[in-house]
């Protein structure tokens, strides 16, 4: 959202590009024009301006002349060139432009840079990682941070870190800091059985297959302009890499049953607890595929390595929770030193019985008896349940307590739980997802 009306200063002598500069930043704020050096010195004299546009020839001068100029006057600059010659690039830079960018691309880029320089990204920043992200991780922060000083269009993210950090999260609010115009279309590869993840994501035509009663449009294509959420990307079968990958290296795809192209045009967010460099070695993932998707990449950490995030996400659970109920210091800190294999989800489970319980001043001892109730939970149902639960009921519950044991002795590692239960990775995803 921005901030106030940013008053803008155009500087370009070619009239026609000053014309579809004025275009293009009509959206930004108050627009003033200079079509010369002079007029540009005589207007930043007697004026201030939050943003300078300017060409960086002008009939009458060279535009670095006036950007000591604009940097006095307190104002930001995004300079524009037909010329990329690093000495030029180097002597912007050095006088003070915030970004220097190429004529040809300014139709596509200008407003993005435009939008970096028109929000207050400290402030904006704060609140996210307040209401948004909550962490005090100043290296999270800090990774997550640079996401709102880049420009996202058509780029690779790759979020990786433990069952339950938050990485689905996340991937959906870098939509929010991404501030694109198109949609978040997400998808969850592990809840999609094989032979229907082609369609899902690259659509089909009628008649396609078997069933394909009517035409449908893909992920791909419904994410035009805007964010492709490929969440637990690991669990994604070998052949669909292959097919993806060719997509994103030729911009284009087929819709299944289709022979006309369709373009690619959208950011790819991906993310995964495995450890995907663990299956490229075990021939489980294509290594083509995973430099593909590394664009940027952001390991999110586990709730183990960020205790200090505890007491923040307990603050916040209980400021969103219609029954209010205090925390004391004592039980904080014994919350603190709990490992928290399933990490953010598990923590708010638990908090979740606390806010279900009677109790309403949590001390240490409140802490103990309801993790001891937690550990009583993942035992073993008596067989005699299922007259009242019924067959299906009693089995997901031996599902959910096997893979909560198994999470527990394992610390979280998600390849090591697979392995100790002989179950698919869909399967034990599926698991996890349902509770």
């Amino acid at each position: 959202m921005l901030v106030m009306t940013k008053r803008i200063l155009i500087i370009e002598d070619d009239k026609y590009l000053r014309l579809a500069l004025l275009e293009i930043l009509s959206q930004f704020g108050l627009l003033e024009e200079a079509s010369s050096f002079k007029d540009a010195q005589n207007l930043l004299l007697k004026n201030h301006y939050n943003i300078v546009v300017t060409d960086i020839e002008l009939g009458d001068g060279l535009s670095f002349e006036l950007l000591p100029l604009i940097r006095r006057k307190g104002s930001q600059c995004i300079v524009l060139s037909s010329h990329q010659e690093v000495d030029f690039i180097e002597k912007a830079y050095s006088a003070g432009a915030q970004y220097f960018l190429a004529k040809n691309q300014m139709r596509l880029q200008l407003p993005h840079y435009m939008n970096l320089l028109c929000h207050t990204h400290k402030k904006d920043l704060d609140l996210f990682f307040e209401n948004d992200f909550v962490t005090v991780d100043e290296n999270l922060k800090k990774e997550i941070s640079k996401l709102a000083e880049v420009n996202l269009t058509n780029r690779n993210i790759l979020i990786t870190g433990p069952s339950g950090v938050g990485k689905s999260h996340l991937g959906k609010l870098i939509h929010k800091l991404s501030r694109s115009q198109g949609n978040l279309v997400h998808i969850n590869c592990s809840e999609i059985p094989e032979n229907l993840l082609e369609a899902e994501l690259f659509g089909h035509t009628k008649g396609a297959f078997t069933g394909a009663e009517k035409a449908r449009t893909g992920k791909l294509t419904s994410a035009s302009k805007g964010i492709l959420f490929l969440d637990e990307v690991g669990t994604m079968p070998m052949s669909m890499q292959q097919k993806l990958l060719k997509a994103l290296d030729e911009k284009t795809f087929y819709p299944v049953g289709s022979d006309v192209p369709q373009k690619i045009d959208f950011t790819l967010i991906t993310a995964t607890c495995e450890d995907l460099e663990e299956k490229i070695q075990n021939k489980t993932f294509r290594e083509d595929f995973f430099y593909r998707i590394n664009g940027i990449s952001i390991k999110i950490p586990s709730l183990s390595e960020r205790k200090k995030d505890i007491e923040l996400l307990v603050s916040k659970f209980i400021q969103n929770s219609p029954r209010k109920f205090i925390m004391k210091e004592e039980a904080i800190e014994l919350l603190q030193q709990k490992p928290w294999p399933g990490n953010i989800r598990e923590l708010n489970k638990f908090l979740e019985r606390i806010h279900d319980s009677e109790i309403g001043i949590v001390r240490k001892e409140d802490i103990d008896t309801s993790l001891n109730n937690k550990e009583r939970e993942v035992s073993l149902p008596d067989p005699n349940d299922i007259l009242h639960l019924g067959l299906k009921s009693y089995i997901a519950q031996l599902e959910k307590m096997a893979v909560e044991a198994s999470m527990k002795r394992n610390q979280g590692k998600v390849t090591e739980c697979i392995k100790e239960l002989r179950i698919s990775v869909s399967a034990f995803y599926r698991i996890l997802n349902s509770h």
